[in-house]
């Protein structure tokens, strides 16, 4: 496989951080929704037991957003850096 130019690797890199920014995206609306479903379950449905799980995932699905902004924030610094070399 030929090396890819500077060019090309920036723009393959832009192209991964909007996939990132998208996952990013959705994981935050993902949040947002088991928080509501966390409030119907245990305040509305008396359900603590569910409300309990629903919170598990919600914690889950919060370290998976913190992680994939961090990734986004240090791959958009590298790209920048290889950017910057090439001028």
């Amino acid at each position: 496989m030929a090396q890819q130019t500077t060019e090309e690797l920036v723009k393959n890199m832009t192209t991964n951080i909007s996939q990132f920014k998208e996952m990013s995206h959705r994981a935050r609306l993902r949040i947002e929704r088991l928080a509501e479903l966390s409030m119907v379950i245990e305040d509305d449905m008396k359900q603590k037991e569910y409300a309990d799980r629903v919170s598990e995932l919600f914690g889950i699905a919060a370290s998976f957003e913190e992680k994939i902004e961090s990734l986004i924030h240090d791959y958009e610094i590298e790209r920048n850096r290889i950017q910057n070399e090439e001028m």
